[in-house]
This record gives C-alpha cells, sequence and structure tokens, in this order.
C-alpha cells in the first residue's frame, strides 16, 4: 500500500493534481494526502495593539482556518476504509512538503507546474524543480493548462 502526497496552493492546478493523486492512490492501494503549506507568520506579526493595524495574529488564525476549510473541501470522497487527510502546515514549501512525504511514508509526490518565466520554469516552476532535485522519492508534475 502506497500513500501519495498531493501538494495544493488553490491555483488553477489544484483540482488537477487532487485528481492525479487520487487516481495514483487508487492504482496503489493506498491514500491520498492534501497538503497546504501556508506562509509564515510575520515576524512582526502580533505585535500591533491597534485595532487598525493591517495584521494580526487573530487575522492570520482567520486565514489558516479558511485555507484549511478550503483544503478539507477539495480531499477526494472517502472510499472504502482508508480516507486520506487534510493537513494545512506552516514553514518553508519544500521542507515542509519533503517532511510531510516521511511522515506519511509516501510513496510519490504530486505537485503542479505554473509556468513561469524562462524555459526550465516554463516547464516546472519553482516548487516542481526545488522538489524534483531534492526528493528521494518519485516527483508527478501535473501541468496547468491555461485557456
Amino acid at each position: 500500500m502506497r500513500e501519495v502526497l498531493a501538494c495544493v496552493d488553490f491555483s488553477d492546478a489544484t483540482d488537477a493534481v487532487v485528481a492525479e493523486a487520487a487516481e495514483l492512490a487508487r492504482d496503489r492501494g493506498g491514500r491520498i494526502h492534501v497538503l497546504h503549506v501556508a506562509a509564515d507568520e510575520p515576524v512582526i506579526a502580533g505585535y500591533d495593539k491597534d485595532d487598525i493595524s493591517p495584521y494580526t495574529r487573530h487575522d492570520r488564525a482567520g486565514q489558516l482556518v479558511d485555507e484549511r476549510r478550503r483544503l478539507h473541501d477539495r480531499r477526494p470522497p472517502r472510499r472504502r476504509r482508508r480516507p486520506g487527510r487534510a493537513l494545512v502546515v506552516m514553514g518553508p514549501t519544500i521542507d515542509k512538503i519533503l517532511e510531510e512525504a516521511e511522515r506519511i511514508g509516501a510513496g510519490e509526490i504530486v505537485v503542479g507546474s505554473h509556468g513561469h518565466s524562462g524555459l526550465r520554469h516554463l516547464l516546472l516552476g519553482n516548487v516542481a524543480e526545488a522538489l524534483v532535485k531534492r526528493s528521494t522519492r518519485p516527483v508527478v508534475i501535473v501541468p496547468v493548462r491555461h485557456g
């Protein structure tokens, strides 16, 4: 049985990444785990005492709750007795993805490509490129289809 880690960022690639990961998990008799790595809390968050603060811990907590709800909504329906998990973590994106893959014993990591400037980034994207370089596990890259 192989666990599959689907890494999403709520972009246009999210549904395709989850679908590909769900198919891999089904084919391997494993579970899909859907992961979103949220941006770290700014160093100065929470130090503002005024209500007019542009950013407070309360605001960030609300954003994280919303991201968790959105992630849970994207998780594929339960199949049989082995439902997957939806997880939001904060920290450096690549490090957190690799940590979670290790923790769950992922057989594959599935990510989307976004098409950034330059040929290499057009094909892979920053996160996908870094995962391919650093991961000891297979990385499945799902292209974003624009248009």
